[in-house]
């Protein structure tokens, strides 16, 4: 089996329980003796291939370590990005299509290590897997009549608005257009936006909250 740690706590002495995200959803194993044998599979953002007891808390058997992300918690930059990512995660639900989200976190993670554009990162990550809470905006078209003559964005009617149906009170276009253009974009390629991340962020944590009643941890250090 392979995974990534997403966290490790202390467990009886000399061990510890291990939280992995695999392509088959959560899984949590006790990793005994960590301080001889163990250290390499209880490091945060490990990705490890490993065997287990049989039992309803397993026993990690072996482990070989494929890859290393934890460099990131070097850079102060990226740790803030972390937090959020790793909290989307570990709020999945047991019947999630982990087979294709592990890939896409994998790859977030791979791109966030190499990257010069961590909020950007952090951004295409949140908007992409708002479809997997089951929570996607409408982008195509109005959320309220259909219409295609988009000019603004609700965050908490949850899409894009017409102009017959959007409201004064609202300026949310270059949102509108980040989110649409995130959403769709293959895979981490980079792309400018018209408005500053912290305030695309602030709407996607909006979104997150209202829609999925999750408040994800502060992408603020």
């Amino acid at each position: 089996m392979e995974g990534i740690v997403i966290k490790s706590i202390e467990y009886k002495e000399k061990s510890k329980l291990v939280y992995l995200y695999t392509p088959f959803g959560m899984k949590s194993v006790k990793a005994l003796d960590v301080q001889k044998t163990k250290l390499g599979f209880v490091t945060t953002l490990n990705q490890v291939e490993f065997q287990i007891s049989q039992g309803k808390l397993p026993t990690v058997l072996e482990y070989t370590l494929k890859k290393s992300f934890y460099s990131m918690y070097q850079n102060m930059d990226k740790i803030g990005v972390l937090a959020p990512i790793l909290d989307v995660i570990s709020h999945l639900e047991e019947d999630a299509n982990h087979t294709r989200i592990y890939p896409f976190f994998l790859e977030a993670l791979t791109e966030l290590e190499n990257t010069e554009h961590p909020l950007f990162v952090l951004s295409i990550f949140l908007i992409k897997m708002l479809s997997v809470f089951g929570i996607k905006p409408e982008l195509k078209s109005c959320v309220l009549c259909s219409r295609t003559s988009i000019v603004n964005f609700s965050i908490s009617n949850g899409g894009a608005l017409c102009d017959h149906c959007s409201t004064s009170n609202e300026n949310n276009l270059a949102i509108y257009e980040a989110f649409k253009a995130f959403y769709y974009n293959k895979g981490f390629e980079f792309k400018e936006i018209k408005i500053s991340y912290p305030t695309l962020l602030e709407a996607i944590y909006s979104y997150y909250l209202l829609h999925a009643n999750l408040k994800l941890k502060s992408y603020k250090l």
